[in-house]
């Protein structure tokens, strides 16, 4: 009763403050995939929100329009995962992955790049920074979704004390160097780094269980965040891409459209090396054992972009992969619900 009730409240709060006309466009995109009208897709729509609690981007991300109730029942989904977020993770923790500064003091062995907290620096120390590195890259330390982020050349910064002041003025007030990225990942797309999102969770026994490998690739933009333009797709436990990635508008990539390369069977390089990563990364905040970490590939080693306490989801797409089952008996095994 209280999980139908929950259900229901979410389902409620979705309707009454979504955007219509953003339903009624993953409604089209949901229809094209089978004969049914886009009223009745839209009110399967509605009924999987409270049966399965879907969003209305995952109806349309993981084509729920074309599976069966039985596969539709083995999917993790967003409102899943905030649930075992919030269940699992400890609030008073949070910070440490809310705040880039605050996750480059802790995390800054395993960052491979140096970074420097421009509202504690002064002018002089931002120059001898940006002096350092060809390219730099600016950051709100609580921004989201690649939101609040600006690749920027050294060279055409001639006044620092004015940076500075803009850069508090926006907010962005964590600045980097910018990785330089494995050739192998390069020749994938170099005009953004590509980097993978690694699901981990932490049992009660000590065992670092790997929910979900994602490579993220950029197409045409500076960052690779399916929100921004970028595509994903699914790695086997070798780091091999399972199938063709895809967008959010749900378009297939088997190339890349800019590169060429091959996507489907693509070769994660240095994939070993991650897994060890994860597992230390994993093990350094036990009180929030369900993480999503973003790991760029240099070409010594990997390394931790950042991490989510609330990491979306990902899983095949079917329309695309042909895979019509989803992840959460994978979630359930490792976390025993």
């Amino acid at each position: 009763m209280n999980r139908l009730y929950r259900r229901a409240r979410f389902f409620v709060r979705r309707v009454t403050s979504f955007d219509r006309e953003r339903v009624m466009q993953f409604a089209r995109q949901s229809a094209a995939l089978s004969k049914a009208p886009v009223w009745w897709v839209a009110a399967d729509m509605a009924w999987c929100a409270v049966r399965y609690e879907t969003t209305f981007e995952n109806y349309s991300e993981w084509d729920f329009r074309i599976l069966k109730r039985r596969e539709r029942q083995t999917y993790m989904t967003d409102p899943k995962s905030f649930h075992l977020s919030r269940r699992l993770n400890d609030d008073s923790q949070r910070a440490i992955f809310d705040d880039k500064l605050e996750f480059a003091q802790r995390f800054g062995d395993e960052l491979g790049r140096e970074w420097l907290d421009v509202a504690k620096a002064d002018a002089g120390e931002l120059e001898s920074f940006v002096r350092r590195h060809d390219r730099v890259i600016t950051k709100n330390p609580g921004g989201v979704g690649g939101n609040g982020i600006t690749m920027r050349d050294a060279a055409e910064i001639t006044d620092a004390a004015a940076l500075r002041g803009e850069l508090i003025a926006s907010g962005e007030t964590l600045i980097e160097e910018v990785l330089v990225q494995h050739p192998e990942m390069a020749r994938l797309y170099p005009g953004s780094v590509n980097s993978l999102r690694m699901v981990t969770y932490l049992d009660p026994d000590g065992e670092v269980h790997l929910l979900a490998a994602v490579l993220k690739i950029g197409n045409g933009g500076v960052i690779d965040n399916f929100s921004n333009g970028g595509m994903y797709t699914m790695l086997d436990e070798a780091g091999r891409a399972l199938h063709a990635a895809s967008d959010e508008a749900g378009h297939p990539f088997r190339t890349h459209p800019v590169t060429g390369v091959e996507i489907t069977g693509y070769q994660v390089p240095l994939y070993a090396e991650i897994l060890e990563l994860i597992d230390r990364l994993a093990r350094r905040v036990p009180d929030l054992p369900y993480i999503g970490w973003d790991i760029a590939i240099t070409p010594e080693r990997p390394v931790v972009i950042e991490g989510n306490h609330n990491t979306g989801v990902f899983q095949s797409k079917p329309s695309v992969s042909g895979i019509r089952t989803g992840l959460l008996p994978r979630y359930r095994a490792a976390m025993r619900f």
